[in-house]
């Protein structure tokens, strides 16, 4: 891959990026000289490596390369300081989408393979945050949403029950807790599920913990069927005594 190959850029934070890329791949590191929105010029990080590349605008308003000299002569690097969490996040974001839950120590591993960076795990948890967040959405935009949701549910699934409670005295409203029993999951339990009820929590492992609570029951296959659920930050009495009573 050579960067002598591209011959025009869009502006100076085009060439950055694809100079930042190209950087990335061969192993090299460098600082910039010039970084500015009319001349970006770079060079080599290793002392001895006497290699420089410099671009600004042509007439046309494109970004173009005018000087590059001398050759890498150093050796490759694995600790890049250019591979900042988010170009990893970009890099990685198909390998996390086909495996959502990867550890974060099997993607560092993958990262030092197909990348060639021996990256710390903090910046490797970062990046899989960042690329997890582009391919699901915001946690913190979806919260902002459940009002709606349940407005949404509630016309378009008479009887059904849901209730959301903010935290008491906040402004803007903190989420705190939430019930949820649909319409038809509740007669479908009285009219085809055994007389029996189970009740059983776990947490939520995502970046705002939280604890399920839920309420199933047996169908005739004797398969558990959800019946009630709720969202909480904790599971102890209080919480629970909410739940069962909104059952």
């Amino acid at each position: 891959m050579s960067i002598e190959g591209w011959d025009e850029f869009h502006d100076a934070k085009h060439f950055r990026e694809t100079l930042r890329d190209w950087c990335i791949r061969g192993g090299f590191d460098i600082e910039y000289v010039k970084n500015e929105k009319v001349r970006v010029t770079a060079k080599c990080k290793i002392e001895g490596c006497n290699w420089r590349i410099h671009a600004s605008p042509v007439m046309n308003d494109c970004f173009q390369i005018k000087s590059i000299q001398g050759a890498h002569t150093c050796a490759r690097t694995y600790n890049n300081k250019l591979a900042k969490a988010s170009y990893l996040a970009k890099r990685m974001e198909s390998a996390i989408r086909d495996h959502l839950n990867i550890p974060v120590l099997q993607l560092k591993n993958t990262i030092l393979r197909k990348c060639k960076m021996d990256v710390s795990r903090q910046k490797v948890q970062r990046a899989k945050r960042e690329a997890l967040e582009k391919i699901r959405g915001s946690d913190s935009v979806q919260y902002e949403k459940l009002w709606d949701y349940c407005e949404t549910v509630r016309k378009f699934n008479p009887g059904s029950k849901l209730i959301l409670k903010k935290l008491e005295g906040s402004n803007p409203p903190i989420f705190d807790k939430m019930y949820v029993c649909l319409s038809a999951l509740k007669n479908e339990f009285l009219s085809g599920c055994r007389p029996i009820i189970g009740l059983d929590g776990c947490f939520l492992k995502t970046c705002y913990r939280g604890q399920l609570l839920v309420a199933v029951g047996r169908d005739g296959n004797d398969n558990m069927f959800p019946i009630a659920m709720a969202v909480v930050q904790v599971e102890n009495r209080e919480n629970w005594t909410w739940f069962l009573g909104n059952c």
